[in-house]
C-alpha cells in the first residue's frame, strides 16, 4: 500500500496581519519559504501588470542596485525567486538558518522599496520575448486557445494579450501604484518548511514586515462574479494559419469548478487515466501506439481559485487534424459511455498519490505546495484531505465527471498550415 505523507502544518496570524503556515521538518537541511500574494493576474488594471512587476521586482531598489543584489545572493546561503500566476505572486527562498534575519532584510527590501528602472528597458524585452514566443506555432495554439476559453478575463492573460497592451502602461506610476496596492504584510500568506520554531519564524517576518496603514489591493467583487460565471454557451473553433509548420498544434478544452469543488478528485483521476499519466495514458496509447497520430499527446487538469480548466493537447501531421480530433471525441466518448476498469482506477489513484509524496519530497516543495493550495481558498483540512478525496473516487465518479463536464461545448484551437482549414 502507498504510504500517504502526512504535513502536520500550523496555521497563524501574525501581528502584522500576515498568515503564517508553519511546517516542521526536522530532516531538512535548509529553512524554505514561500511568501504568497493573493491576486496575481486578477488585480491587473492592464493586462500583464502583475508579471512588470515581478520581473523589476530585484533589479534594483532605493538602497542596492540590481548587481548589489546579486552579489549579496551570491554571498549568502539564499535562493530566491519571484513567481506570477492567475491567482497569486509569489516569493520562493530556501536558507540556512544562520543566513535568516540577513536575507529578510534582503527580501524586505524589494519587498517594500523596488524602484523599478529598468521598467522601459523591461518592456521592450517583454514585447520582443513575446513575439519570438509566439513564433512558435505551438505557443500561439496555446495562446489563442487559453485567451478564447477565458474570454481576455484576467484569467486569460496570455502572451497576446499582454502584448496588445504595453502601450498602456505608458507611466511608471501606473507599476508603483500596483506595486504598492499588492505587497502589503496584511496580504501576506507565508508558508515555512524546515527544522525551526514557528515562534523564530513569526518573529522574523513581523521584524521585517512590519504593520502596514497602506490601502490593501483586493480582487474586486465584479471580476470574481465574472470569471466564475464563464461559461461556453457552444462548440468554438479559432484557428491561425502557419504555412511555415510542419504539424498541427491542436487544443481542445472545457471550463471546470475551482480548486475547492467536490468534483476536484474525480476530475483529477480522470485526466489521469485519458491523458494525464503520459506512456500508459488512453490517449497515448490510442492515438500515438496504435494510431500512430501523434508526436505528442496529452491531457491536463488545472484548478483555479475561482474557476478550472480541462484541455486535450496533440502535435500531428498536418493531414492528421480531423482524425485527431475524431480520436479526441471518441475517447471522451468512451469515458462518458463506460465505467472504467477496477485496475485501471487503482493505477490511477496510485500514479497520482505516487507522484504527489515525490514532488513533496523538499522543504522547498512542501512550503510552495500548501501555500499555493491555501492561497486558492483551500483550508489546511482541505489540503490534508486530497489523497483521501483521491482514494474515495469511484468508477461511478469518473464517469458521472465525464458526462457532466465533457459533454459541454469546448474551445478547439489549431494552428498550421493554411491548406488544413
Amino acid at each position: 500500500m502507498l504510504k500517504i505523507k502526512q504535513l502536520a502544518t500550523e496555521e497563524s496570524k501574525l501581528q502584522n496581519g500576515a498568515t503564517l503556515l508553519y511546517t516542521p521538518i526536522s530532516t531538512a537541511p535548509r529553512l524554505a519559504f514561500s511568501m504568497f500574494l493573493p491576486g496575481g493576474n486578477l488585480l491587473d488594471s492592464v493586462p500583464g501588470l502583475s508579471d512588470m512587476v515581478d520581473r523589476l521586482l530585484m533589479k534594483g531598489t532605493a538602497t542596492r542596485t540590481q548587481e548589489q543584489i546579486s552579489i549579496e545572493i551570491d554571498g549568502l546561503t539564499l535562493e530566491v525567486d519571484t513567481d506570477t500566476k492567475r491567482d497569486y505572486t509569489a516569493i520562493h527562498a530556501t536558507m540556512l538558518e544562520e543566513d535568516l534575519d540577513a536575507s529578510f532584510e534582503l527580501i524586505a527590501d524589494f519587498f517594500y522599496n523596488a524602484t523599478f528602472s529598468e521598467f522601459e528597458r523591461e518592456k521592450q524585452k517583454v514585447s520582443g520575448e513575446v513575439m519570438m514566443d509566439l513564433d512558435s506555432p505551438k505557443s500561439r495554439a496555446s495562446d489563442q486557445f487559453m485567451r478564447r476559453i477565458f474570454q481576455d478575463s484576467a484569467y486569460g492573460t496570455v502572451g497576446s494579450l499582454i502584448l496588445e497592451h504595453l502601450p498602456k502602461m505608458d507611466s511608471l506610476d501606473v507599476v508603483k501604484a500596483h506595486y504598492q496596492g499588492a505587497f502589503n504584510p496584511k496580504n501576506l500568506i507565508v508558508s515555512v518548511a524546515g527544522n525551526i520554531s514557528a515562534d523564530k519564524v513569526a518573529r522574523v517576518i513581523e521584524r521585517y514586515f512590519p504593520a502596514d496603514d497602506r490601502p490593501v489591493s483586493a480582487i474586486s467583487p465584479a471580476l470574481e462574479s465574472r470569471i466564475c460565471g464563464l461559461t461556453i454557451e457552444r462548440d468554438e473553433l479559432v484557428t491561425f494559419p502557419r504555412d511555415d509548420s510542419s504539424q498541427a498544434h491542436i487544443y481542445k478544452g472545457w471550463l471546470m469548478p475551482n480548486a475547492r469543488h467536490e468534483d476536484f478528485g474525480a476530475i483529477s483521476v480522470l485526466n489521469t487515466i485519458l491523458g494525464g499519466a503520459g506512456l500508459s495514458s488512453r490517449l497515448f496509447l490510442e492515438l500515438r501506439d496504435k494510431q500512430g497520430l501523434a508526436y505528442n499527446v496529452r491531457s491536463t487538469y488545472e484548478s483555479y481559485r475561482f474557476k478550472g480548466l480541462f484541455y486535450l493537447y496533440i502535435g500531428t501531421e498536418p493531414g492528421n487534424k480531423d482524425k485527431c480530433l475524431k480520436g479526441f471525441i471518441e475517447e471522451v466518448g468512451k469515458l462518458v459511455d463506460i465505467p472504467v476498469g477496477e485496475q485501471e482506477l487503482e493505477d490511477a489513484k496510485r500514479n497520482i498519490l505516487g507522484r504527489r509524496s515525490v514532488f513533496l519530497e523538499t522543504a522547498h516543495q512542501q512550503a510552495n505546495y500548501i501555500g499555493a493550495n491555501y492561497t486558492l481558498g483551500r483550508s489546511l483540512a482541505d489540503i490534508e484531505r486530497v489523497p483521501a478525496q483521491i482514494e474515495a473516487v469511484t468508477a461511478a465518479d469518473v464517469q458521472r465527471v465525464a458526462q457532466t463536464y465533457l459533454t459541454k461545448p469546448a474551445v478547439v484551437s489549431i494552428v498550421g498550415p493554411s491548406k488544413i482549414f
